[in-house]
């Protein structure tokens, strides 16, 4: 199974995956084209956290349509072999892509405490954990690695919303997936 591009640049390029004991779950084409229309032009020259990343597709595409750089963040061996495949794909036929790969689990305390105490932010933060992870401490995770004027997204199951969805700025549903938006400077993290 592949996945491709849906836009930009880079637009048609297939990525690899690999949906083996359902560790990675790719964000389908048609949620990850209304993520980018929603976001617009706040993906150009952004940079874009990828958290949960699985293939890399949505931090990729995030690239492909005008990000400066994507972070692609996950920490099972399967994903992280398949995120730097993928990311060589693109390499190989566009030298000019800029992502980093960071083999470590998206809730891992490690990972968002070096970023906090480097001071690190990011203008787009995405997180698709699997669905049957615990999504409590989630919006805290991702507001804590927002820009100021950033905005952060979560997907999340439709049957199943966390408590904190209706305290969301934006939701769009898209079948199986809902998406979650804040924007940081309408949210006050708790």
């Amino acid at each position: 199974m592949g996945v491709i591009i849906m836009g930009g640049r880079f637009k048609g390029c297939k990525l690899g995956t690999d949906t083996r004991g359902e560790l990675i779950r790719p964000t389908s084409g048609k949620v990850r084209e209304a993520l980018f229309s929603s976001l617009g032009e706040r993906v150009v020259a952004a940079t874009f956290l990828d958290l949960y990343s699985g293939s890399g597709a949505v931090g990729l595409e995030a690239v492909s349509r005008g990000a400066a750089l994507a972070y692609l963040v996950d920490g099972p061996p399967q994903s992280f072999t398949l995120l730097k495949a993928n990311c060589a794909i693109l390499a190989g036929k566009f030298p000019e892509t800029k992502a980093r790969v960071f083999p470590v689990r998206a809730h891992a305390a490690g990972f968002c405490k070096e970023m906090r105490e480097a001071n690190r932010t990011f203008d787009v933060v995405f997180a698709d954990p699997p669905f049957a992870d615990d999504f409590t401490a989630l919006k805290e995770i991702v507001l804590s690695l927002v820009s100021p004027s950033g905005v952060a997204v979560v997907q999340y199951p439709t049957r199943n919303p966390p408590a904190w969805a209706a305290e969301a700025d934006k939701l769009r549903k898209y079948g199986e997936s809902t998406l979650a938006f804040w924007n940081a400077e309408t949210t006050v993290p708790e």
